[in-house]
């Protein structure tokens, strides 16, 4: 039977939105999309790019923690990109933080034209194994 995973933080989001941050069947964890977004004000720089794409990383790796696993255990990424030539320098350099390897996961780029959030630049949508 399938099971949400929902961290404390992420409680109120999960009723107000009504969706699972991440449901775990079986082995798999699949997790619901991540915005990587700048702040309200923010001027927009690799900087700031890096801090959103950072973030978006923290909360996957914060979800995949209650779930049991790690950003370690991420099997396969889909990234939906609002503008790569602006965003993949910083996207990457936070990948790479979060992801070092040796071993490396799936990733799908995807451009589209907008997000949910109109600050957001990315939404990473993650798909983990963690043995139950």
């Amino acid at each position: 039977m399938p099971q949400m995973i929902v961290p404390d933080s992420l409680k109120e989001r999960t009723e107000q939105m009504q969706f699972a941050p991440a449901v775990r069947a079986g082995d798999m964890v699949f997790c619901s999309g991540v915005i990587a977004a700048l702040k309200e004000g923010e001027e927009a720089t690799e900087e700031a790019y890096f801090r959103g794409a950072d973030e978006a990383f923290a909360e996957i790796d914060m979800i995949l923690r209650e779930a049991g696993g790690s950003m370690a255990d991420v099997v396969d990424i889909t990234g939906y990109h609002v503008d790569f030539e602006t965003h993949m320098a910083p996207m990457f350099r936070a990948k790479a933080k979060w992801m070092p390897g040796p071993f490396f996961s799936c990733y799908t780029l995807i451009g589209i034209s907008s997000l949910f959030n109109p600050l957001g630049f990315v939404e990473l949508k993650a798909r983990a194994y963690i043995q139950a």
